[in-house]
């Protein structure tokens, strides 16, 4: 039997950092590896924590003649949080802004980044109740959000709950983010992700954010299963987006969840959204990803430690 390949990377590299961590407090329910942490309030409920990024010429055009303005780049520092969020089935409801901006930034264009951040906000009921504000040595543009959510036990979601026989689903499609400024402008599906978690359809769920086939082999090596992947079933984004970008762009902020087979129909006649919904496949028990002719899928995507290209309108 092949396995998945084993992680290499950022995942080789967090899975023996997290394996050197503290044995953590009991209070954590659900430890670091998925979109959000999880922490145990006293009311019994679920306190969600994540944090992410946003990095000038890596995640938008900072410069040039079509450099994104600071409104859409401050909203998608919020957005790719609130999609964390919305992988668990949680509900936002605080963050904390830490940026650091290119000395040359001014006032006007520094309040125009956050005004993206407060619209969106305002939109998802999220309150902003502190962060930090500093400019960079080199010239750089960094956001960094840590958000807070709330979900009910019995109701969290996790990349681990996938089971053999289950069937694959996702919200929504794929590939040609940058070219179609998708990566800016995009709705995190955090209704969907709340539906599904409080009609309890989905039994594992995250989202895409480096690229569909990377993902789907985290959430196979998180619930110890494999995957049979119905290539031609993948939604594209535009009649243009090719098979391969469809698979591993990714800043597509879809989510990716597992149904119990018997919910699948229930699923279909029931989805309240005018999001699109595809079943893409199926969990089996052979520990790796192929498709229904047996052709091994490598993991392929996007990875900080190893990838080369710049994160500026090019395929990942």
């Amino acid at each position: 039997m092949n396995d998945n390949p084993p992680p290499s990377g950022e995942d080789a590299f967090f899975d023996q950092l997290f394996h050197n961590l503290p044995k953590p407090p009991p209070q954590l329910v659900l430890p670091p590896g998925d979109d959000c942490a999880a922490w145990r309030m006293p009311d019994g409920n679920l306190l969600l924590l994540a944090v992410d990024q946003l990095i000038g010429d890596r995640h938008y055009l900072s410069q040039g003649e079509h450099a994104t303005s600071p409104e859409r780049a401050g909203r998608k520092l919020l957005a790719r949080n609130l999609s964390d969020i919305a992988a668990m089935g949680g509900i936002p409801t605080t963050c904390l802004l830490a940026a650091a901006f290119a000395p040359t930034r001014g006032q006007e264009w520094i309040s125009r980044y956050y005004n993206g951040i407060l619209r969106l906000a305002k939109e998802y009921n999220v309150a902003m109740v502190g962060g930090d504000l500093a400019t960079t040595a080199r010239g750089d543009d960094i956001g960094s959000i840590t958000i807070l959510g709330t979900v009910e036990p019995q109701n969290l979601l996790k990349r681990s709950g996938a089971h053999a026989g289950d069937l694959l689903f996702a919200t929504g499609t794929f590939g040609s983010s940058f070219p179609t400024e998708w990566h800016l402008d995009f709705t995190p599906r955090c209704q969907e992700g709340r539906w599904l978690a409080t009609h309890h359809f989905a039994s594992a769920c995250m989202d895409v954010s480096d690229g569909l086939l990377l993902d789907l082999a985290r959430m196979c090596r998180a619930s110890h299963t494999g995957l049979v992947l119905e290539l031609p079933n993948i939604p594209r984004r535009t009649h243009n987006t090719t098979l391969q970008q469809a698979c591993t762009d990714g800043e597509d902020y879809e989510l990716i969840f597992a149904v119990p087979p018997e919910k699948m129909a229930p699923l279909q006649k029931e989805w309240p959204f005018s999001t699109k919904l595809t079943c893409l496949g199926y969990f089996d028990d052979s520990l790796q990803m192929t498709t229904p002719d047996g052709n091994t899928l490598t993991p392929q995507g996007w990875d900080h430690l190893t990838s080369k290209a710049h994160r500026d309108g090019d395929s990942t």
